[in-house]
């Protein structure tokens, strides 16, 4: 069956991106712009932890198996969205 490796691939990649947003916060702020800036980071991943599962399970109620990866690929889209947003206006600047 190859959606357990699949998933267990899509984790991996996930951890790995916030692992280097921490990096990137730590090499851009120092002192307690840092503290709040990891703050932040945590509440937000906890959020998404409370949100995505019950999210995630909603919409495989409504449209079936699929309903994970299709949560997973809107807010992957949404990422590259808000990054190449960002890349955009640090272009400008």
């Amino acid at each position: 069956m190859v959606l357990w490796p699949v998933l267990v691939v899509m984790g991996a990649i996930g951890y790995g991106v916030y692992t280097m947003a921490l990096v990137e916060l730590g090499s851009r702020f120092k002192g307690t712009a840092l503290v709040a800036g990891n703050a932040a980071f945590a509440l937000m991943w906890g959020a998404g932890g409370i949100v995505g599962p019950p999210g995630a399970g909603s919409l495989m109620q409504v449209i079936g198996p699929l309903g994970l990866p299709a949560v997973i690929a809107g807010l992957d889209a949404l990422l590259i969205a808000f990054a190449l947003y960002r890349s955009a206006r640090r272009g400008n600047s």
